[in-house]
């Protein structure tokens, strides 16, 4: 029960509204012209400098660090007090973000049990299933006497472990060899003909064809064929896990925005213009 009211994006509006209103307020009585710099501020930027460099700054970049620091911080205040923040289109749209990442990010707060993933799995269970793939070797062989060509080839082909037949057919742009590959990807490559032929071969250590494609003659050695099937949980539970997340935080942000559609007054232009 608990769980569910931490995930209620009303409820995380509501303590994110009360933790801006208190620290505007706390820092509107403690306005003042001076810029305090704190040792936890100087271990942070010095932080940030570590990640992006891959080492600490030396005494000359730190400074330059809180100097950059307290300059971005006089220019803020400066802006605040001009009212800059006020009606500008891009930090409008920021402060829309950001209170839409928060909200998605405390709905994705407390991780989900197995048995809860388990049965969000098994209600979509046929999202998850897995493609049809094909591995398979090709020679390609080009122009009309393409066909031809590739009879004889497969001919001379006796033994199938020999490396050999990288050396036969035509040169092209196709690949040697496909591992895993999907049908639509085959198809993309070679044509809806190559693919039709192709289902009908099993796999098989011997060279098979020719097969006709967009570009010619291909004789064909199917190593492996990988049917279309649905997966057990623990196969797909990382992925699983990071669709569930990502389910809430979008259900949060839509909770929310319908909840703050509710929550303000909105009134539109009487006029006959369209909206």
């Amino acid at each position: 029960m608990f769980s569910r009211f931490f995930r209620d994006p009303l409820f995380a509006f509501v303590v994110i509204g009360a933790a801006v209103f208190l620290a505007d307020l706390l820092w509107q009585e403690g306005a003042s012209d001076a810029v305090v710099v704190t040792q936890g501020d100087v271990d942070l930027l010095a932080e940030l400098w570590s990640s992006r460099m891959g080492r600490p700054p030396n005494p000359t970049e730190l400074q330059d660090l809180v100097d950059t620091h307290v300059t971005e911080e006089v220019m803020v205040r400066e802006a605040r007090r001009l009212g800059l923040d006020r009606s500008d289109p891009i930090i409008r749209r920021r402060l829309a973000q950001k209170l839409t990442f928060l909200v998605e990010d405390l709905a994705a707060l407390e991780p989900p049990g197995e048995q809860e993933l388990q049965t969000w799995f098994e209600a979509r269970r046929n999202e998850y299933e897995s493609r049809a793939t094909v591995t398979f070797d090709h020679i390609y062989f080009r122009g009309d006497d393409g066909h031809e060509a590739a009879l004889a080839a497969r001919a001379d082909l006796k033994d199938a472990e020999t490396g050999r037949w990288r050396e036969l057919g035509d040169p092209s742009l196709l690949a040697r060899s496909y591992n895993a590959a999907s049908r639509d990807g085959v198809c993309g490559d070679f044509g809806p003909a190559f693919c039709d032929a192709l289902d009908g071969l099993t796999a098989a250590p011997t060279w098979q064809g020719p097969l006709a494609s967009t570009y010619g003659s291909h004789l064909v050695r199917v190593i492996r064929k990988t049917p279309a099937g649905l997966p057990e949980y623990e196969a797909v539970r990382e992925r699983v896990r990071a669709d569930y997340e990502q389910e809430l935080r979008i259900q949060a942000g839509a909770e929310l925005l319908e909840d703050l559609h509710e929550r303000y007054q909105v009134q539109l232009p009487t006029s006959g213009r369209a909206m």
